[in-house]
């Protein structure tokens, strides 16, 4: 063992080694954390919500649980916790053993250490349609109160309908508005003989004004990105004003974004609402 542990194997957590040399890959490093942690471990926080799909949550350091009867312990890029609650959801997928998504999503939201990273684990887990609203508040209820701020407050702002973290700074540009309306984030649009409109990020329903926020982050393939210029140009087919920025520009200039927003809600008042059909979106 020595022997080829010097030449062709190596130890990538203590008592696992692996039979190759060279870094592992991303599976490699959870089946090596899933030994170290023992057979009754679990996957979960930030590395199963990743797992899951919510790329919002870092996948490293792998983090897993263990029942009361185990011990906590850190090495190398596995982090062990003890846990005394049971996840009967949980997905097994030979050899490892991952927790299910709202368990996931609400650890990786205690686990991040921040408000805002929180919030984007939880709008992306709840826009991707990973989990609901209903199961998170469920397992947050469930979970212990020390240190779930930062959740809570995800959850709050999750049910705001916002789809991803500039919305929800966006949301609160347009609250410090003394003179617009409260907008519907991501309302759904039609017009009168039942064509389904793009989904504006705002909308002011008063006058049928759309705000769009645009970015590459959040548009990564071409598809995704052409679907959004033509989206916009859809709306202006039915004379749907609509106001353009981006996150970047929204954190740099907020003053500037706020007055582009309250001159074009004067002049769509001018000229009168679109013959669109708008319903706010149910939390």
């Amino acid at each position: 063992m020595r022997r080829r542990l010097a030449r062709d194997w190596r130890a990538p957590l203590p008592g696992v080694v692996a039979t190759f040399t060279g870094a592992p890959t991303p599976r490699q490093r959870l089946i090596a954390a899933q030994l170290y942690a023992g057979p009754e471990a679990i996957i979960g926080s930030t590395t199963a919500a990743a797992w899951h799909g919510v790329e919002a949550a870092r996948a490293d350091p792998v983090r897993l649980f263990v029942p009361r009867s185990s011990s906590s312990r850190r090495a190398g890029f596995a982090v062990v916790t003890r846990t005394t609650r049971a996840d009967p959801g949980s997905r097994w997928r030979p050899p490892l053993r991952f927790a299910s998504p709202a368990r996931a999503v609400i650890d990786a939201a205690r686990d991040t250490g921040s408000e805002a990273g929180a919030t984007a684990i939880v709008i992306e887990a709840v826009q991707r349609r990973l989990v609901t609203l209903p199961l998170l508040q469920h397992e947050l209820e469930r979970s212990p109160h020390r240190g779930s701020r930062p959740a809570r407050a995800a959850l709050v702002t999750a049910e705001t309908n916002a789809w991803s973290v500039a919305e929800v700074d966006l949301i609160a540009l347009v609250a410090s508005s003394r003179y617009l309306p409260t907008p519907w984030p991501n309302a759904d649009l039609c017009s009168f003989d039942g064509l389904r409109l793009p989904t504006p990020d705002l909308w002011f329903d008063d006058v049928g004004l759309a705000v769009q926020l645009h970015s590459r982050r959040y548009h990564a393939r071409d598809d995704d990105w052409d679907g959004t210029v033509m989206g916009d140009s859809l709306l202006g087919e039915f004379s749907v004003p609509v106001v353009r920025l981006t996150p970047a520009r929204v954190e740099r200039e907020p003053d500037r974004c706020l007055a582009r927003i309250e001159r074009a809600h004067r002049s769509a008042a001018r000229t009168g609402r679109p013959d669109v059909i708008a319903t706010p979106r149910a939390a």
